[in-house]
């Protein structure tokens, strides 16, 4: 996963999406980029951003799992809480982000610093 330490997810929200009723050796494909309409599963919006879905196996019974949406986690797939703390990072990365004054509207992510627009 080289590509989630260079480049910045989208936040799809500031806060886990909690799953039910998956089985036991499904698998499923996190959304890494942040953009996906199906959070916290890929769609398939991550093309061209350089960011790709993380591949992960069911491997044990839960009722719910807390699914990381923020995309900021130490633990992914799952929510670490990084939530709480990622709003002000995230702002700060995007203030200081040195693509900011070329980020246009027909822009799907800047990978730089994680903005999108009208998102």
């Amino acid at each position: 996963m080289a590509d989630s330490e260079t480049l910045h997810a989208a936040v799809a929200s500031y806060g886990p999406c909690a799953i039910k009723d998956l089985k036991i050796g499904e698998t499923k494909y996190w959304c890494r980029c942040g953009l996906s309409k199906k959070q916290p599963w890929c769609d398939g919006s991550h093309k061209d951003t350089g960011i790709t879905p993380m591949a992960w196996k069911v491997d044990k019974e839960q009722t719910v799992f807390y699914m990381c949406a923020c995309k900021q986690t130490k633990n992914p797939p799952f929510c670490d809480g990084t939530h709480t703390s990622a709003p002000e990072e995230v702002e700060k990365r995007k203030n200081a982000c040195a693509k900011k004054d070329g980020h246009v509207q027909d822009c799907k992510l800047c990978t730089n610093c994680g903005w999108v627009p009208d998102f």
